[in-house]
């Protein structure tokens, strides 16, 4: 039994010698197989580090069971004399080394042969077990498992198969040394064929396991990574677009002409959506007509082209205010004049619409046929939005400036006009009192009994000059219209001109509506022009105003018999004339919310009509 068991051990020698060599094959192998990032980065993770672990706890489980294997317990003694007690202390050691590997590059060899050893010492383990229990077979399973998920199909098979090789020697040879042979029990034949099988498949059902759920999570994690490659694009485009909007807003809010507006939109137009032609079309005016404000890849001739507006799809987005698409812009009528927009197969219709009031519209072109979808329909009425912003801004910068010059010659011929009246009536008045007072001086002297009469004269004069004084402190701000109401104040007004030669007739009916200041003020003011237009240019007889309180408006009219004027001649000729009376009657009738008519004919009189709300 001794020379058997010599015989086996020497066996067994041989067999880990082979076990060793095939080790540093698969250890070399592996070590030289390529592998991605991610293999590099999970295998100490979730391989090495948690097989050690999973190592420490079976070492922990043969030390507690030794005793009833081999009659030893390491914990009480430290004379050790059965092998397999020393093989669990060895293996211990080397578990420890392979935990040190961990940290250490130089020892990374330790766990390359791990697989190999743990067969080896499980061999081992198995040939020293005299229970006949087969107690140490499970623990083939540990390092098959953790080759299967390491390492190719191919070498865990090769893992799979020495593990069965190592399995039936061990028993065989335990078999044999106790002289129990291996053919007195027919099943156990089987059993032990079944055995090696499973562990042949282990590594190969591992690997395959674990491959298939490894694809399954490369899979999610490629589709994650496209999901956050398409929202990365999604948040850069997004960015770069409102960039762009804003550069355009900055760059439009900084421009104060509209044509400047116009061109800079179609040029800022093209960094967002690439085109082959673009044109701003806005309102000459006329019902229906259009003109090309701005253009970018137009003839000369083009540009002066003034096409009208249909019942197509570009005129219906004109009027709707709704942007289009449209993919065939030869058929329509508003682009046919055209001849760069004949080629294109596609074109964008955007409308320059603020509020209710529409300006025009832009037009872009391009040659592809899906050259615009929603997303670059999106931009270009974002654009226009700005664009339609500074245009409305500009026109109202245009309106100010008008406004201001307006204004400006207002107050310049509100000067001269009261510097006329100063001259032509206090002042001339005053140095006729003057004259008159030296001439009584001298009179007194020479003869005493005229005294009387000439300061008689003199009275009447002064009392004149304070009466025209009083009249022009009236007319720029009658302190009565404050206090008593437009009514009175007209009343006032027109006594001041009794003994003319033209007669003033005021009809008023009682008017119950509440007037504030600015809208008495303004009525004043225009029926003074009105009045005094017809006392210096008409030569009336009469002159009529009348003030009719209805539901919702009052009406003020001022009407004379005089000799009339051609009213369209006279309009055309105030800027070279230099007098805005008539137009200050309408400015001044639209600051209070109402409307101004004239009429006007030759031999027949003039008639001011104003009608303004009541709120």
């Amino acid at each position: 039994m001794v020379r058997q068991q010599h015989y086996s051990i020497t066996h067994s020698g041989h067999l880990s010698r082979a076990i060793r060599n095939l080790g540093d094959h698969l250890a070399a192998t592996q070590h030289a197989a390529p592998t991605t990032p991610v293999e590099n980065h999970l295998k100490p993770l979730a391989g090495e580090s948690f097989y050690i672990v999973v190592r420490w706890m079976v070492i922990a489980l043969l030390l507690v069971i030794s005793p009833l294997i081999t009659g030893e317990s390491i914990f009480f003694s430290w004379e050790i004399s059965h092998p397999g007690t020393l093989l669990i202390v060895c293996y211990a050691l080397f578990n420890l080394v392979a935990t040190v590997a961990l940290a250490l590059k130089p020892l990374a060899f330790v766990n390359r042969a791990a697989f190999v050893i743990d067969i080896f010492t499980i061999t081992l383990l198995t040939y020293f077990d005299q229970s006949g229990t087969d107690l140490f077979y499970p623990l083939y399973f540990f390092p098959l498992i953790g080759a299967g998920m390491q390492v190719s199909a191919r070498r865990g098979l090769l893992l799979g198969c020495l593990a069965a090789a190592g399995y039936i020697s061990a028993f065989a040879s335990l078999r044999l040394a106790i002289d129990t042979g291996l053919t007195s029990n027919p099943l156990l034949i089987v059993a032990v064929v079944l055995r090696c099988i499973t562990l042949i498949l282990i590594p190969w059902l591992t690997g395959g396991l674990a491959g298939r759920s490894g694809t399954v999570n490369r899979q999610r994690v490629a589709e994650a990574q496209q999901e956050t490659q398409r929202a990365t694009f999604q948040a850069n485009t997004y960015r770069e677009q409102t960039k762009a909007l804003y550069d355009v807003a900055t760059t439009l809010s900084a421009t104060m002409n509209y044509q400047s507006v116009l061109d800079v939109m179609l040029i800022e137009c093209r960094k967002l959506v690439p085109y082959n032609s673009a044109l701003a079309l806005l309102s000459t005016g006329e019902p229906d007509e259009l003109y090309v404000a701005a253009a970018a890849g137009l003839s000369e001739a083009e540009k002066s082209l003034r096409p009208m507006i249909s019942a197509g799809p570009v005129g219906e987005a004109l009027r709707t205010g709704d942007p289009a698409i449209v993919s065939d812009p030869a058929r329509q009528p508003e682009l046919q004049p055209f001849a760069s927009l004949r080629t294109s197969r596609s074109v964008c219709v955007v409308p320059l619409r603020a509020s209710l009031k529409s300006y025009g519209m832009l037009v872009i072109a391009g040659n592809a046929q899906d050259v615009f979808g929603h997303e670059q329909l999106g931009k270009v009425t974002a654009l226009a939005n700005y664009a339609i912003i500074a245009l409305h801004n500009a026109q109202l910068v245009h309106d100010l400036r008008q406004e201001r010059s307006k204004l400006i010659s207002k107050e310049e011929e509100v000067r001269h006009q009261l510097a006329r009246d100063l001259h032509d009536g206090p002042a001339q008045a005053l140095a006729a009192i003057a004259m008159n007072v030296e001439f009584i001086k001298r009179l007194l002297e020479r003869d005493p009994s005229r005294v009387e009469g000439e300061l008689d004269k003199l009275i009447a004069m002064a009392k004149r000059t304070a009466h025209e004084v009083r009249t022009m402190l009236f007319e720029l701000r009658p302190l009565v219209l404050e206090t008593q109401g437009l009514d009175t104040t007209l009343r006032q007004y027109f006594e001041r001109f009794q003994g003319n030669a033209t007669e003033i007739i005021l009809e008023s009916e009682p008017i119950t509506a509440e007037l504030d200041t600015k809208t008495e003020g303004t009525l004043f003011n225009i029926v003074q022009e009105s009045v005094n237009n017809a006392l210096k240019h008409a030569q009336a007889t009469h002159i009529w105003v009348r003030l009719k309180q209805h539901a919702t408006t009052l009406e003020t009219v001022v009407q004379d018999d005089g000799r009339g004027f051609d009213l369209k001649r006279v309009m055309a000729s105030y800027e070279q004339r230099g007098s805005f009376g008539l137009l200050n009657i309408d400015e001044r009738a639209k600051l209070i919310g109402g409307t101004a008519e004239l009429q006007s004919t030759l031999g027949q009189g003039t008639v001011v009509k104003v009608i303004i709300p009541l709120h």
